[in-house]
């Protein structure tokens, strides 16, 4: 990624200075591409911008742009979830307060940290996040979360947590659930997932003609019912090669994938580079939105409110299926009504291009505003 630490010299002549929140670890494929794409989203609008990053994982960006809430120096990992876990209490160090108060713009990367669909979710959310949402509060002014899939949580961490986006100059979430449970907050609005943006911005290079072997990425699940009978009817039925999305200490695909896969299964990033496209059948939603960016075929395994959401937003509902209910024929079907017909699944998305584009438009057009200085 490129950029520069803020340098030391003016703020009247200075390239704005940028501080993202809620990142989480590069070792999660999907989060780190939300980061890159909020990156990326800035620097169309600003090109010399310089920024720096709250991380959960700073250390594994070796990048001294990415700083530990309350980790300011280098901490063994377990210290690092322990110290991230106590941030509703602690607060941030004073490099990030600095960082905040100084900053042009304030922006969240998009994504799920916020959910809070169990009491464990809401936990996590609260220790890791809550304190980054109450720092955002403070500058609302300057501060834009990008598309997010927020709670829902219980009754008074969900009032606390309306309070603070509130404040919040623009929340954009994801799916439609959250935009229903916010629908009281007037700064709320709904757009597609950051990966779907990004899809729009690229659609004209997305190829059609033969199809490799398909992949699958699998993920655990709580809750499963028959998830683990169709890794296994997978397995036997030889038709697929396998690929995991995500490697970080929370969300390691890495052991339930071997134990399904007959060979080692390589990163997505891996396939994704291939130069013949397969169907992607993934049960992590940037598995499917990262395929679809490199221009192979995905169908997703959703587990949560937010795939349903994204592939409605892509014009191909069809293609997001339970991954708790799923079956193997089910998949087989879908499989080869793209196999016959590809460009017609393309078309398909590419009819939402304008509305998902004019989306987009809509948050540069807000981080222009921040950065020029409307307050």
């Amino acid at each position: 990624m490129k950029g520069d630490i803020l340098p030391s010299i003016s703020p009247a002549n200075r390239p704005p200075h940028v501080l993202i929140l809620h990142a989480y670890s590069p070792s999660n494929s999907g989060d780190g591409l939300l980061v890159d794409l909020a990156i990326d989203l800035v620097r169309r609008v600003s090109p010399e911008f310089t920024y720096q990053v709250v991380a959960s994982d700073a250390d594994g960006f070796d990048d001294p742009r990415f700083m530990q809430w309350r980790s300011p120096l280098k901490f063994p990992r377990a210290l690092r979830r322990i110290s991230m876990a106590l941030t509703g209490v602690l607060g941030p160090t004073n490099e990030v307060r600095k960082v905040a108060r100084d900053a042009d713009l304030i922006v969240a990367v998009g994504g799920a940290y916020l959910r809070g669909g169990s009491t464990v979710e809401s936990l996590k959310s609260w220790g890791a996040h809550h304190g980054q949402v109450k720092l955002a509060a403070r500058h609302g002014d300057k501060s834009v979360y990008f598309p997010q899939s927020i709670g829902p949580y219980g009754r008074l961490y969900g009032a606390r947590t309306r309070k603070l986006l509130g404040r919040v100059r623009r929340v954009y979430v994801r799916d439609d659930r959250t935009a229903s449970d916010l629908a009281e907050l007037s700064n709320v609005e709904r757009v597609p997932d950051m990966a779907i943006l990004e899809w729009a911005r690229n659609v004209d290079a997305t190829p059609i003609g033969a199809l490799g072997r398909p992949v699958f990425i699998a993920r655990n699940l709580g809750d499963p019912r028959r998830y683990y009978d169709l890794l296994a009817e997978v397995r036997d039925s030889d038709q697929f090669d396998w690929a995991v999305q995500a490697t970080g200490s929370a969300n390691n695909d890495a052991p339930l994938t071997a134990e399904y896969a007959k060979a080692e299964a390589p990163p997505l990033a891996s396939v994704l580079g291939e130069k013949t496209p397969r169907i992607v059948v993934s049960t992590r939603l940037h598995g499917s939105l990262s395929s679809l960016i490199a221009g192979y075929p995905t169908i997703h395994l959703s587990y949560e409110r937010k795939g349903y959401s994204a592939f409605a937003d892509l014009g191909i509902p069809e293609y997001a299926i339970s991954a708790r209910d799923a079956t193997l024929p089910q998949i087989a079907e879908l499989m080869e009504r793209i196999e016959r017909d590809p460009q017609k699944y393309w078309e398909s998305i590419r009819a939402q291009r304008e509305q998902i584009t004019a989306a987009e438009q809509r948050i540069e057009r807000d981080v222009r505003a921040v950065i020029s200085g409307e307050r």
